[in-house]
């Protein structure tokens, strides 16, 4: 943990990991402009969070996700609450800042952060979800995002992250390198000579990819502006893929809630969600790999991205369904490792049978309990749990709970020997 003191005031002393504000429970928008200096390798970001305190306690501190704090080689230039400096501490990927004076409950205020940082240029350690590489930039949870403090390392490739949706988020975008193409989780408002905005809302992360390599081709699908940003691979394959995909989750679940949704390429780690918009690496070059990425991070379109959930410490309610809805599509099969809890968090699973796990056997899981139940039972829980969490946070609990309340008397249930924690009695 590192501690700064900005705009001249004394440093206070670190609080302990334990003691970081969970502050998932306030409001916030987001306004942000950045400058990605391609020749230095940089991005210099100036982000203001309006905060509301919409709880019954006051605030006297915050918590952001804030992914080049760890991977970036982050420089704090500023941090401000309202016009008064305010005291940061930089602790593994968070940010805590501490008020200058308490938020009531009710009360609204300003945050600015101010950070420069480097891009990488390697896929070591999930390094290549901020880089730049092949003249192409990736940039994930790079907003400073009211959250609660997690460890970012885990055993395995597993996510760490849980942010609230939020209602307004605007973004501008500017470099100092000339036609680059911005894919993003927004939709574009304005360009402004080398600048570009973008606007979205409901969204609980907004992160892109640019390049002045990117090939775009767009085109409208059911009321959503489909759009590929590629480099190599085939933007019809990509556009085709996404678009099956699309019918049959929204077919099954619900109704996609964004105005875009856009696949773009990217020159090296692997697939990657966020809220309309999906990562898909350049190595994706066979048709089975292509097909299972593509698919796979839209269906995260609605388990994380509208229906959020903890993924450091419950990642079945994301992987899981996401997994279940993609095994639809590509078709189920039996996991390469030993039956397993289902309910432990990313950091209780290996290497080596994390995905067999969490991903394998938790699409069979449901798959097991779709057959039990019944298809119209089935997706009606579905399609409930979907619509009661919309743009708020779910879980496994929440997830099986509601699915049992449509199953029929003689099915549901029977989930303690797979979620021990959460039915301990054999619920």
């Amino acid at each position: 943990m590192t501690l700064l003191a900005l705009a001249g005031l004394m440093p206070a002393p670190a609080a302990a990991a334990t003691e970081a504000p969970n502050s998932l429970g306030l409001d916030a928008a987001y306004d942000v402009s950045a400058n990605i200096g391609w020749s230095a390798n940089m991005i210099s970001v100036t982000s203001v969070t309006t905060v509301t305190n919409t709880t019954d306690e006051p605030v006297a501190a915050l918590t952001f996700s804030l992914l080049p704090a760890r991977i970036g080689h982050m420089s704090l230039r500023e941090v401000r609450v309202g016009e008064e400096g305010a005291n940061a501490q930089v602790d593994d990927a968070n940010l805590i800042v501490d008020l200058p004076a308490a938020l009531d409950p009710g009360a609204q205020t300003a945050v600015t952060i101010g950070y420069d940082a480097t891009f990488n240029n390697t896929a070591r350690k999930k390094k290549w979800l901020f880089s730049m590489k092949n003249d192409v930039v990736t940039a994930y949870r790079w907003i400073p995002w009211l959250s609660k403090r997690y460890t970012w390392s885990t055993p395995n490739f597993g996510e760490t992250y849980v942010t609230q949706a939020a209602s307004d988020v605007r973004v501008t975008l500017s470099s100092d390198r000339a036609d680059v193409q911005y894919a993003t989780s927004g939709r574009q408002t304005e360009v402004d000579g080398a600048s570009q905005t973008f606007v979205a809302h409901d969204v609980r992360d907004f992160n892109f990819s640019a390049s002045p390599r990117y090939r775009v081709t767009t085109g409208a699908h059911n009321g959503v502006q489909l759009a590929s940003y590629t480099l190599s691979l085939s933007p019809r394959t990509l556009v085709d893929l996404t678009r099956s995909a699309f019918d049959t989750f929204t077919n099954n679940v619900g109704s996609y809630p964004y105005e875009t949704l856009t696949v773009a390429e990217i020159p090296m780690g692997g697939g990657m969600e966020s809220p309309g918009m999906v990562w898909i690496p350049s190595n994706a070059t066979s048709a089975a790999r292509k097909r299972y990425l593509v698919t796979h991070e839209v269906a995260h379109q609605w388990f994380y991205g509208v229906v959020g959930n903890d993924q450091a410490s419950d990642p079945f309610a994301d992987e899981a369904p996401a997994e279940f809805l993609t095994r639809m599509v590509i078709g189920f099969r039996a996991s390469k490792c030993a039956e397993a809890n289902l309910d432990g968090t990313v950091y209780d699973y290996g290497s080596r049978c994390y995905y067999e796990v969490i991903y394998v056997q938790g699409a069979d899981y449901l798959n097991g309990y779709r057959e039990r139940v019944g298809e119209d039972a089935f997706w009606t829980g579905m399609r409930t749990y979907y619509d009661r969490y919309r743009f708020g946070l779910g879980g496994t609990l929440e997830l099986l709970q509601t699915l049992d309340e449509q199953a029929p008397d003689d099915g549901g249930g029977g989930h303690a020997d797979r979620f021990p924690s959460l039915y301990p009695a054999g619920g």
